[in-house]
Formats: structure tokens, C-alpha cells, sequence
């Protein structure tokens, strides 16, 4: 049975305990001459507001702009409450050790000054860690890696990109600022790592999608495959129909063979995601045809979480995403413990594995732990056999 029933419990049961520890709190610390209680009782109604907008969102329906300002709202106090959430535990901490070593003594008549200002400052600080991380949104890099292949092999250049997570929070202008980054590339192929939908992706979207993926038309085609957003909600076989219809041709645990020149043959390798269950990789490599048997297999998995499958099977290069590199400093520290590889280039055996940090985002259009990215991948034929250059 999945476990994803009872994580979504897990996070509603967080995020209730968080805003009404926060509320609490800052009601409390406002106590004091210079903020009347009428004051603080609006200070905290309006902080109660913003945080009935994230469960409002989730639970309507439609397209609509107000329900998308709603959406916005409801994710940029997500962010914001994990920003103060942190600041309170920090603050706490610092008063715990502060007590035992007296660093700073504070006057008996100065702690009401002191309370609301340690109020102020972590307002102001999560606010502009939250804005600082939609300014980061706006500025995706390419990353570059040159790889070697067999001599033989005629060359190919790839643009592979994860995450976006195109709904109500990010619209077909998303895709399309996406799509000008990688359009002076001149890719071959464009690849597709999964989480490209939400759940709450509406059709209305799916035309101008559609329009922007065409003005990329890469000569070996626009591939992908579904990440675990696809499936929240049971929307699967929809994701899939959508993701067709805006012309990304979807693998789920299938393989297809692209190539038109003289030495051009590699086979993409799709999986299924891993929230779902999936063939080994291993059994899908061993459904390939004999004749197909030499091609470079590249294999697209959104969850970085088999390479030593990957390596065991013989594939030459695993692109992932879904990690974000965190997202949300410092849980980029914390990912960085559960996956072998969260974020970059590693090696496994003589497979090369590339996670992407993504260039979209989950809930908030935010990124404080690292910049949303392009991958651009170039097999080069002429290179040592052993080398690997990454920029």
C-alpha cells in the first residue's frame, strides 16, 4: 500500500500545529505598551487568513483568476511560515543557551522593547528571504556537461529540464520562458524528466503549451516522462493525455530508438514513476530487441533513486529530477543525506547520472536553495574515453 495517503496527513497535521503555534506566539510576544490588543488581534486575524488560503486553493476547482491570486497567496505563506517557524526555533535556541551563558543581559524594563523587536525582525527577515527567493525564480542557468561516446557514434546535443509543475501556479508563460532559454541551443532532442503537470493542470492551458513547445521542433522529437505529481490524485492516464496533446511524446516504462544519421543510435529508456511502481530497469532492458542491443541507452527517471540498477543494466546516462536540490535552504542539506545523488553529476560504474535542481518549483514560486536550471548535455564522439567535462 503507498504511504502517500498518510504523508499528506502528516503535512496537514504539521501545517495546522505550525500556524497555530505561530499565532500564538506572536500574539503573546506583542503583549506591551505601543500595540494595543486590537492591534494585535488584527496582526493575527490577517496572519489567519493567509493561512486558510493554502487549504482553500487546494480544494477549488476552475481556472479562475481570483482562484490562481489564491493559490499564490496561500503557497507564499507556506514559505513564509517555514521561514518563521525556523526563526522561532532559532530564537528559542539562542534564549536557551543565552540563559545557561549569559551573553546578553537585558534589563527587566527593556524586554517588552526587545520582544516586539525580535517580532519585527523575524517578520522582515522571512519576508525578504521569500521575495529574494522569487527574484531567484526569475533567472534560470544552463548547465552544460560534455560526455564521451564510442568513436563511431555520431555526436548529439540534449536539453533535458524537470519540475516545472505547470498549473495553476505556473501557466503556459512559464514554458514559454523556458522554451526562449533553450531555442538558441539547437538541441536534437528535448527531454522531459517528470512533475512537468500538477494535478490542478486545467485544459484551458493545454493549447498555449502546445504553441510554445512548437517553436522548438528538435529534429529527434520532444520526449518525457511522468514524475509523482502526475499521478496525486489518481489524474494519471489524464497527465498522459495532456502531456501528448501539448506534443511531449510520454514513456512510461517503455523504451523508443531515436537517430537519423550515419552511427546515430540511442534508445531512451522511460520509467514509470517510482510512487507508482515500476518494472526493474533491468527487465526493461532486457525487452530490447537484439538489433537494438549496442544503442546508447540514456534513461529518463524523475526520482534519482535506483542508480545502482541503472549502472547494473548497462546504461550509459540517467537523467532525474524531483529532489529540487531542496528548494528551501536548508533542506537542501537534508536531501543531500537521503539520495545518493541529489543535485549534479556523479558516475556509477560506467553509468553518468545528471540530477536536475529543476527548473520549476513546488507550492511557492520560490528557490532559496539554489538556482532552477537547463540541463545541456553534448555526446561527443572525439573525447577520451574516461573523461568527463562539466561546466
Amino acid at each position: 500500500m503507498s504511504s502517500f495517503p498518510y504523508l499528506v496527513t502528516l503535512v496537514k497535521v504539521i501545517y495546522v500545529v505550525c500556524n497555530v503555534a505561530v499565532l500564538v506566539r506572536f500574539y503573546y510576544a506583542l503583549r506591551g505598551p505601543g500595540i494595543s490588543r486590537r492591534a494585535r488581534i488584527g496582526f493575527c486575524f490577517l496572519a489567519a487568513a493567509m493561512s486558510l488560503a493554502f487549504p482553500a486553493a487546494r480544494v477549488l476547482d476552475g481556472n479562475a483568476l481570483w482562484v490562481r491570486a489564491l493559490a499564490h497567496i496561500g503557497n507564499f505563506w507556506f514559505a513564509f511560515l517555514f521561514y518563521a517557524v525556523l526563526a522561532w526555533m532559532l530564537v528559542g535556541l539562542f534564549r536557551l543557551l543565552n540563559w545557561r551563558f549569559r551573553w546578553i543581559a537585558i534589563a527587566e524594563e527593556d524586554r517588552v522593547r526587545w520582544r516586539h523587536r525580535c517580532c519585527a525582525g523575524i517578520v522582515a527577515a522571512s519576508l525578504a528571504i521569500c521575495v529574494a527567493g522569487m527574484v531567484n525564480m526569475q533567472f534560470p542557468v544552463v548547465r552544460e556537461i560534455k560526455l564521451p561516446v564510442p568513436a563511431g557514434t555520431a555526436p548529439l546535443r540534449i536539453v533535458a529540464l524537470s519540475d516545472l509543475h505547470l498549473g495553476r501556479l505556473a501557466s503556459a508563460g512559464f514554458l514559454s520562458g523556458a522554451v526562449d532559454l533553450i531555442a538558441p541551443l539547437s538541441p536534437d532532442a528535448v527531454l522531459f524528466l517528470g512533475d512537468i503537470l500538477e494535478h490542478d493542470f486545467h485544459p484551458s492551458e493545454t493549447q498555449a503549451n502546445a504553441e510554445a513547445l512548437r517553436r522548438l521542433n528538435p529534429r529527434l522529437g520532444i520526449w518525457g516522462v511522468m514524475g509523482n505529481h502526475e499521478y496525486i490524485g489518481g489524474v494519471g492516464a489524464q497527465s498522459r493525455d495532456a502531456l501528448n496533446r501539448i506534443g511531449i511524446r510520454t514513456l512510461i516504462d517503455q523504451w523508443a530508438t531515436i537517430g537519423e544519421k550515419p552511427g546515430e543510435k540511442f534508445m531512451l529508456i522511460g520509467r514509470k514513476d517510482r510512487s507508482v511502481g515500476r518494472k526493474p530497469v533491468r527487465e526493461l532492458v532486457s525487452e530490447i530487441p537484439e538489433e537494438h542491443k549496442d544503442a546508447l541507452k540514456i534513461l529518463l527517471d524523475h526520482q534519482p533513486t535506483d542508480l545502482k540498477g541503472a549502472a547494473e543494466a548497462g546504461v550509459f546516462l540517467q537523467l532525474s529530477g524531483h529532489v529540487h536540490n531542496g528548494q528551501f535552504f536548508p533542506l537542501n542539506f537534508l536531501v543531500q543525506r537521503l539520495f545518493e545523488n541529489a543535485h549534479g553529476y556523479s558516475r556509477r560504474g560506467q553509468t553518468h547520472v545528471w540530477v536536475s535542481s529543476g527548473i520549476g518549483a513546488w507550492g511557492a514560486r520560490m528557490r532559496t536553495s539554489g538556482r532552477p536550471e537547463i540541463l545541456l548535455i553534448d555526446l561527443v564522439p572525439t573525447l577520451r574515453a574516461d573523461a568527463a567535462a562539466s561546466s
